[in-house]
């Protein structure tokens, strides 16, 4: 299977070689020295006025934003034209995974290529781009509505992926379903439970609440084993769901809960909730971000996607059944799940090693449909 542990490794490289100020280190970071003058001129004014002041500036630039994500294609065109419909500005969309979201952007950043001039994606790569010291810092006012745990230096959490199993409510009867993740190595569960292949920050995040609530090193280790055990793989969340919502597969170890909502209220007959409606599964909310990029061709564009996706963009977000970083009435994403903190720590120290672990424990597990 693909590891993510080369990108990440040649993101922590540059890294270092930007702090150490070698030659060749992201040279177009480097070669902007200051903050791109549009974003001091917006955060030099009152904030009830940064706003107006961005529209302003947007215009002169031609009115038009490329931005690089790894929402899937029916979250990003809905988002996209939302943000055109309030805005006037047009957007280019360059919809990718996360990984290669990341890959791309330290390219052009190495190559001195004009490329996005915001990011919005996942956590981990969120964390590079920042620490590779290509991200703009933002104040706006709507940091006031995001909590401390989604605010970062130079990037804001916009929604949360939420990590929970699912399954088929025709495969898994009530009462079959996993009331904890120890329950995944459950013998009863053989053949009956997909992983997704690129999880790792899933495999890490319970690992460390099982370590973090007295279990040993070797009693977590005999979970995954048996876990493992139980499973076959598939590659992509949103594959994953079209297997089980097919019947193809009976549960998820781990999918998002927008994508297992949005399946359901097409018409699958998938859940991540039991019959009660409250989950003891403890469930992991992934803080996935957006950026404005330093070397934007277009900043004041950036600053206002950046700004209307803390705000008007968090009601949209709601409407496609995606967790918003923000407190918007009517979300009820978060309803009958039991939440417990993100190893933000952790994963932003890592380069690579729980990839490693996890493409390990995964080595010769057969694939969905083999």
């Amino acid at each position: 299977m693909r590891s993510r542990t080369p990108i990440f490794a040649a993101a922590a490289l540059l890294s270092a070689g930007a702090l150490s100020g070698c030659g060749g280190a992201l040279p177009n970071a480097a070669a902007g020295g200051k903050e791109n003058a549009v974003y001091a001129e917006i955060a030099a004014l009152p904030k009830e006025k940064q706003r107006e002041k961005a529209r302003e500036l947007a215009k002169d630039e031609g009115g038009t934003l490329t931005l690089y994500t790894s929402m899937t294609a029916d979250i990003a065109t809905p988002v996209a034209k939302a943000f055109e419909r309030d805005t006037g500005i047009h957007v280019t969309v360059f919809r990718a995974n996360s990984e290669t979201v990341l890959q791309r952007t330290l390219q052009e950043s190495q190559a001195r290529r004009a490329g996005a001039d915001a990011v919005e994606t996942n956590f981990r790569e969120m964390v590079a781009l920042s620490d590779n010291k290509l991200l703009a810092k933002y104040s706006g006012s709507p940091l006031d509505k995001v909590e401390k745990t989604g605010k970062f230096a130079t990037w804001t959490a916009t929604r949360l992926n939420i990590f929970h199993p699912a399954w088929n409510t025709r495969l898994i009867k009530p009462g079959e379903e996993p009331t904890s993740w120890e329950d995944l190595a459950d013998p009863k569960y053989k053949g009956r439970i997909t992983l997704e292949v690129s999880d790792s920050d899933w495999y890490e995040n319970v690992t460390h609440y099982w370590l973090e609530h007295g279990k040993s090193q070797t009693e977590t280790d005999q979970l995954w084993k048996k876990i493992v055990a139980n499973s076959k793989v598939a590659k992509g969340h949103t594959t994953m769901m079209q297997f089980l919502t097919s019947g193809q597969t009976h549960m998820e170890a781990m999918n998002y809960t927008y994508i297992t909502t949005r399946s359901a209220t097409k018409g699958a007959p998938v859940t991540f909730l039991p019959k009660s409606g409250k989950s003891t599964v403890p469930a992991f909310p992934r803080p996935n971000g957006v950026g404005m990029l330093k070397s934007a061709q277009h900043p004041a564009s950036a600053w206002l996607f950046y700004d209307w996706m803390l705000t008007e963009g968090q009601k949209e977000l709601v409407k496609l059944h995606l967790t918003p970083s923000t407190k918007v009435p009517g979300d009820k994403s978060l309803d009958g799940l039991t939440l417990v903190p993100f190893d933000v720590k952790g994963l932003s120290r890592d380069q690579g090693t729980w990839d490693k672990k996890y493409d390990a424990l995964l080595r010769g597990v057969d694939s969905v449909g083999k």
